[in-house]
């Protein structure tokens, strides 16, 4: 089937340099892709980049993630898009699959993002390679707003279905916001599988220098994800020891959550999937509310 021209999205503060080079090569040899419109997030360091479809936009200052969405849906021609990571690689063609799939161009499906599992995690960008080529991406239904793992780290819509992030989310939750918005407005969203995808899991957002942010974000999610009529829910306790968070949940249960690494504390998406998969039976309110619990205590001291 014919798809439709991508336009993708790109914000960076520059952190990976080489990824990003990479990811544009791989993005301007996609015949789906029309523009590459990338936002420079460190206004004091021009970005060396070139390619007939690029373009690159300067703000005067740092724009943070979710408002860099908000302004690029504003400035690209096409009505399909791709919100990506600026430290993440794709395979070949990986725009025009997605573009050519009766999913994407259902008038019922509201976005498109990654499923974690088929993500592989790199340290440095020395073993970071394109991944392989050659599989078909099967599309697994999301029912869910949160606790989506990595699913952000690229995003597929149309421009109907987007709908600005509110000006308190910086950093985080951009990606939630657009699933409860489609959700609420009974889209279908998915997430790509069967597709291998390389990440340097957050290169930019675990910097120190955005903590205080990032804590404003959690602080100000409260009014746009709070759960109505919330059920009686049992009391939790946090210990940390090392990189791991011992969770206590109703006295009984216990859970060991790794919520660091040598790049930082992870985010919020990676430790709600964690805990998703290590207590399948909580509450998603209450698994929510203690990653927010977990980020916020690390995060301020």
């Amino acid at each position: 089937m014919l798809g439709s021209m991508i336009s993708v999205i790109i914000p960076t503060v520059q952190k990976k340099t080489k990824v990003l080079a990479k990811l544009v090569d791989i993005l301007s040899e996609d015949s789906a892709v029309e523009e590459i419109l990338i936002i420079n997030n460190k206004p004091d360091i021009p970005l060396k980049l070139n390619g007939e479809k690029l373009k690159i936009y300067t703000p005067e200052r740092n724009l943070y993630v979710n408002p860099s969405w908000n302004l690029g849906i504003s400035k690209i021609k096409n009505e399909s898009f791709v919100l990506m990571n600026d430290d993440l690689l794709v395979c070949e063609n990986f725009c025009k699959m997605i573009a050519e799939s009766d999913v994407f161009n259902s008038l019922t499906t509201g976005l498109i993002g990654v499923f974690p599992g088929s993500i592989n995690r790199f340290a440095n960008t020395d073993t970071l390679e394109l991944p392989p080529a050659g599989n078909e991406p099967v599309f697994i239904p999301l029912t869910r707003y949160l606790g989506t793992g990595d699913w952000g780290v690229a995003i597929f819509g149309k421009k109907e279905n987007y709908y600005n992030i509110p000006d308190d989310l910086k950093i985080i939750y951009g990606d939630n916001y657009l699933l409860l918005k489609n959700l609420r407005n009974n889209k279908k969203n998915y997430a790509i599988s069967n597709l291998v995808f390389n990440h340097i899991h957050s290169a930019s957002s675990a910097s120190p220098e955005f903590s205080s942010i990032i804590r404003e974000d959690i602080k100000n999610s409260d009014k746009y994800f709070r759960v109505e009529n919330k059920k009686e829910r049992p009391e939790y306790t946090l210990e940390f020891k090392d990189n791991i968070c011992i969770i206590r949940i109703g006295g009984n249960t216990s859970i060991y959550l790794k919520y660091k690494d040598e790049n930082g504390i992870y985010s919020q998406e990676l430790l709600s999937g964690q805990m998703l998969s290590l207590a399948k039976k909580t509450e998603m309110s209450l698994i929510f509310e203690i990653v927010k619990e977990i980020i916020n205590r690390k995060t301020s001291g």
